[in-house]
């Protein structure tokens, strides 16, 4: 599988992945002009889009939704809460037809991969996580959520890759200026997971196959790169957790490298 995150964090959301000639995207919080600049620089194309995957309806996962369904007139996946939750703008523009509901952790298939989608909890309608499985390789992407639940560690286990939030440090969120609500949403269950509580689940489900690690949606307020290293770093050597052999990158609004799984 090819890998292109996009962008991520709360100014957009777009992840590519291809395999065997099949392409989907994961959310389309960005133009379709940033997309396909990122696209053509890495050789790659959005020709035969098979899917869109929507994690849930805020606007930075959905705001080029129209014009790239527009340009590619892939099927839409999600939720009917989902569905319901877009701005009526976006429903009037693409009609139903052209979505496909899908149910809480469910499998389907779009061409050769395997999609699991994951029950996640977030202040949205229906929200949902993915594992992307393709010959024998599997993608665990998790971002908006503030609560994982244990019974769900067996499938999210020991992938090669993980697309996975390490949102907020709470300290800096809780001096920042935003409003107070806004840090106790962030910080409840269908918030956002903090650099522990992302380390720490991390650390329980990582396995010998697991080989890259993409930390993402991060705030650019309310977090730093340096402090997840370090945060990720304490927790992995508290629990014992050996990551020699995993490379971290840290997700933004500037395309990271093609990666191949």
């Amino acid at each position: 599988m090819k890998v292109v995150q996009i962008a991520s964090g709360s100014k957009g959301n777009a992840t590519f992945i291809e395999a065997d000639g099949n392409k989907i995207m994961i959310d389309v919080g960005i133009s379709k002009k940033r997309i396909q600049e990122c696209l053509i620089n890495n050789a790659l194309s959005l020709d035969n889009l098979k899917a869109i995957f929507l994690t849930h309806e805020h606007t930075d996962h959905t705001s080029g939704l129209v014009a790239l369904f527009n340009q590619t007139k892939a099927l839409i996946y999600t939720t009917k809460g989902t569905y319901l939750g877009l701005s009526s703008k976006i429903r009037e523009k693409i009609g139903q037809e052209y979505f496909r509901f899908i149910e809480r952790n469910s499998i389907i298939q779009i061409g050769t991969f395997e999609i699991e989608s994951v029950e996640i909890y977030h202040d949205a309608n229906d929200p949902l996580g993915f594992i992307i499985k393709n010959n024998g390789k599997k993608i665990v992407y998790v971002t908006d959520t503030g609560y994982i639940k244990q019974s769900f560690y067996d499938k999210l286990s020991n992938a090669e890759m993980y697309i996975w939030e390490s949102n907020h440090d709470p300290e800096i969120l809780m001096q920042s200026d935003r409003p107070y609500n806004t840090k106790i949403r962030i910080l409840s269950d269908c918030g956002h997971l903090s650099n522990q509580d992302s380390a720490y689940i991390l650390a329980n489900i990582i396995g010998p196959n697991t080989k890259k690690i993409i930390f993402a949606h991060i705030s650019e307020e309310c977090n730093l790169v340096q402090i997840i290293k370090l945060t990720s770093k304490r927790v992995f050597n508290d629990l014992g957790i050996d990551t020699k052999d995993i490379d971290f990158y840290y997700a933004s609004q500037i395309p990271l490298e093609v990666f191949e799984i």
